[in-house]
């Protein structure tokens, strides 16, 4: 790897939301590497202390906060709370995604596309107003929204969380125009299929089918939370990305140019 003399990140402020995530895992790791300051998040307070720990063991710097984003007026608190004992606040990523089951539109259940929409948009929007006030104190900052990897493919079964990611994509293009003036550079960051644990488990369900995907892929292989992704969001967040305002961004090796999503269990009839 090559060395900088510099951390992409130094002493920035950095709050890191679904850190119980692989995403937002792996994002809040790699900045903690470039030298944040950073916040985990995640309404599953121990899986935002492992997360913190995973980064302090590094050698980086982290503390971590349970927090219910949607909960009122808790993105509020959350965001004071940072600036009012680190002295500020400089990024924000957003990494929250709803899980939902596989089904064709005709027999998917409202209540999916209602939580997809308040995990992800919904729960990007509190926190993008909480942040607001913190990031225009410090004459500025970068906030990432992160999406899956189903929204430019708008593959079968899967329409909940290809509507939410557009919205996202949606949300990030309106706050690019309404805050750049202020230096608060707002972007979307479209992940691709991650290599974790539960990819793998879809593998030895159906090894045809992921093994297609990965082959398609221009790169061939599957992201690395800490490197690819993480990689991509420390571009964004950095000094690096500072004419870089209300784009999407695909850290996704190529999968939305010439592969489908792998959505395991589904089958077209």
């Amino acid at each position: 790897m090559e060395h900088r003399e510099k951390p992409l990140l130094e002493k920035r402020i950095a709050v890191v939301t679904a850190v119980k995530g692989s995403l937002g895992e792996g994002i809040a790791r790699r900045f903690g590497r470039e030298g944040a300051v950073v916040v985990a998040v995640d309404a599953d307070r121990e899986a935002a202390k492992r997360c913190a720990a995973l980064i302090t063991d590094a050698g980086g710097t982290a503390i971590a906060r349970g927090a219910d984003i949607l909960a009122p007026g808790e993105a509020v608190r959350l965001c004071r709370e940072v600036a009012d004992e680190l002295g500020g606040l400089d990024i924000l990523v957003n990494a929250g995604q709803a899980t939902t089951p596989v089904a064709p539109l005709r027999d998917k259940d409202p209540d999916n596309f209602g939580r997809a929409f308040r995990e992800g948009p919904l729960a990007a929007i509190l926190m993008m107003q909480a942040a607001y006030p913190h990031l225009q104190a410090r004459g500025g900052g970068r906030i990432v929204n992160v999406g899956s990897f189903y929204g430019p493919t708008a593959n079968c079964g899967v329409v909940d969380a290809v509507a939410s990611d557009g919205a996202l994509a949606a949300l990030t293009r309106a706050a690019g125009v309404e805050w750049a003036r202020e230096n608060i550079l707002v972007n979307f960051l479209q992940a691709g299929a991650p290599d974790i644990p539960e990819f793998h488990a879809y593998r030895q369900a159906d090894r045809d089918a992921v093994d297609g995907l990965v082959a398609n892929l221009a790169l061939g292989r599957l992201a690395d939370p800490v490197e690819d992704v993480g990689g991509a969001a420390t571009f964004l967040a950095s000094d690096e990305g500072c004419f870089v305002v209300g784009h999407t961004i695909f850290a996704d090796g190529g999968q939305h140019l010439a592969a489908p999503a792998y959505d395991p269990g589904f089958k077209v009839v």
